[in-house]
């Protein structure tokens, strides 16, 4: 009799449950007691079977997600302690909010109410990312499978121009303990971090795999290698989320770094060989082309950097640079609450010089500061116009301060100073120095005479001089060559600003010599298209008196010609001493 009326009741129920007009109502009142919080349905109804379908459409839970679709099979043994009711959920065409979680353990995993699940089937599930302060993120979970008992999962997901392919497990819902690899391809991946919450630079498209864990709230990437853009790259990230800002912690290394694939953090053009260039990389490549300035137009992301933290330490082994005689590079690099500090940024050159650099780029508010200083040790000229010009080691250094939140801005303000010294044995050519001086005599007999192979050089008793920034203005100071030959002089102004080039070239010979034109050598245009002139008016002037003095005396015709070497030697001692270390 009370098995009759057992049956007699699990028939009635399943009737009643199987339609959705009769059932909604009910489930979603069973629903709004389990998850604790208001669940809304716009129709539910059961399957029955051995093992009943419950299935829900159109449900959405108070602050938590909605689904347009939601089939559970159920285990009637799931009711008995320590076993899953639901055997398998398949969701489509969700949404759900995921704080991400910190060591305060607020935010993070999957609702408690879950555990009820064995294992989960996820199609076009919209996550969205959420972190005090900012607006939410958008991940799109495209396909998830896994067993939320075991915490073995494995999922696709597209977010911020990129895939995410994951597979791995975890201790339990928290996803504390999970374990896994994971591959990462994107557009750019500045665009993914985002996604996150956390900061880093543009980049080229991108292609990353590697292992992947989580521990009280540090997911870690390591190890990992991959491409970005034409360049190799390996080594270890993390992002911390227990902390007010997220950080990014980052080992990298390329073992060949083409040295376009840095461009896109400026804004410099790219040239793209192995990959198709993402957006900024073609907006870079599109405004260079219809500039004529040389300092890249970007501008700094304050939002991005003021909202995250990152500490990346970054080495190439080797660098393709083209025409630039770089090797190898190292970027210490640190962002703390809006200020960027690089401790070093260093390159080396193909001839073992060094440049290094210490730069704060202090943006905590809109007037960005840039704080920068630096030295290039050991470059050698004869890496400047195949060692056509000069040969021996040139010191450089510079200490610059600037305002702006973009490139341009920001050397338009410049002040501070640049100075250079040649080292010790510096040889310059014979016929640069008569050609500075218009030695138009020495100039025909240097072209008789010299190999074009082994052209003739000349010993440089000192050169250097100071460039002093004023407002984004070089002023050139004191800047000369002194040979036995000629003491060769520059003068002039270079303009941060407009980029606009005015300087002038002269040159006071210290021997007599024969066929001197009057006049001077001036470097006019701009940094990206600099052009040479000759005054030649003096030039005509010395024609008009040599006529006239050949008039008279034939002889005399040479003298507006001739050169007396009344030049006297530069004091090597008003250079700038070279740089310390």
């Amino acid at each position: 009799m009370i098995a009759a009326a057992l049956v007699a009741t699990a028939a009635g129920s399943l009737w009643f449950l199987s339609s959705a007009d009769r059932a909604t109502g009910f489930i979603e009142a069973r629903l709004t007691g389990a998850a604790g919080r208001t669940v809304e349905l716009g129709e539910g109804w059961l399957s029955p079977g051995w093992q009943p379908v419950l299935h829900l459409r159109g449900l959405s839970v108070e602050n938590a997600g909605t689904a347009q679709t939601v089939d559970m099979r159920l285990d009637p043994a799931g009711l008995l302690p320590g076993r899953p009711l639901i055997v398998q959920a398949g969701i489509d065409e969700a949404s759900f909010t995921y704080r991400m979680r910190g060591r305060d353990d607020a935010g993070g995993g999957l609702p408690g109410y879950l555990s009820n699940v064995r294992d989960v089937d996820i199609t076009q599930l919209r996550l969205r990312i959420r972190r005090p302060g900012r607006e939410p993120a958008l991940l799109i979970i495209t396909e998830a499978r896994g067993n939320l008992a075991s915490g073995d999962f494995r999922l696709t997901a597209a977010g911020g121009r990129s895939v995410l392919h994951l597979n791995g497990s975890a201790e339990g819902l928290s996803l504390d303990g999970f374990s896994g690899e994971m591959e990462m391809h994107g557009r750019n991946f500045a665009e993914l971090a985002a996604v996150f919450g956390l900061s880093a630079p543009d980049t080229p498209p991108f292609s990353l795999y590697g292992d992947v864990s989580h521990e009280d709230g540090i997911w870690t990437f390591s190890p990992f290698n991959g491409l970005v853009g034409d360049s190799d790259l390996a080594g270890t990230m993390s992002a911390d989320f227990g902390r007010p800002r997220p950080r990014l912690t980052a080992d990298l290394t390329s073992d060949n770094l083409d040295f376009d694939d840095l461009g896109v953090v400026i804004g410099a053009p790219s040239d793209i060989e192995r990959t198709t260039a993402n957006d900024e990389q073609e907006a870079a490549n599109r405004a260079y082309a219809s500039s004529g300035r040389l300092i890249p137009n970007a501008r700094l992301d304050t939002t991005r950097v003021r909202t995250a933290d990152a500490r990346v330490r970054f080495t190439a082994r080797n660098v393709q640079a083209g025409a630039v005689p770089l090797s190898a590079m190292e970027i210490v690099f640190r962002l703390e609450d809006g200020v960027m500090t690089f401790e070093p940024l260093a390159f080396e050159t193909q001839d073992r010089g060094r440049l290094t650099a210490y730069a704060t780029i202090d943006a905590r508010t809109d007037t960005v500061r840039t704080d920068a200083e630096g030295e290039l040790d050991g470059f050698e000229l004869a890496s400047i116009g195949n060692g056509q010009l000069a040969r021996g080691q040139m010191h450089v250094a510079f200490a610059l301060a600037m305002t702006g939140a973009d490139l341009r801005s920001a050397f338009a303000s410049a002040d501070g100073e640049i100075t250079a010294q040649a080292a010790p044995g510096t040889r310059i050519r014979h016929l640069a120095v008569e050609g500075a001086g218009l030695d138009v005599g020495e100039i025909l007999l240097l072209r008789l005479s010299e190999d074009e192979a082994d052209p003739g050089f000349i010993p440089v008793n000192c050169a250097g001089g100071v460039f002093r920034a004023r407002n984004g203005r070089l002023q050139a100071e004191h800047v000369f060559v002194d040979t036995d030959d000629s003491v060769v002089a520059l003068d002039g102004q270079v303009s941060l600003e407009t980029e606009r080039l005015a300087l002038a070239v002269a040159a006071e010979a210290k021997d007599v010599s024969w066929g001197n034109l009057l006049g001077g050598v001036a470097v006019n245009g701009t940094l990206r298209n600099p052009d040479i002139d000759v005054d030649a008016a003096p030039s005509v002037l010395q024609g008009v008196l040599a006529g006239l003095l050949g008039s008279a005396a034939g002889p005399l015709a040479v003298l507006p010609f001739t050169e007396l070497g009344l030049g006297e030697a530069v004091s090597c001692d008003s250079l700038p001493g070279p740089p310390a270390g």
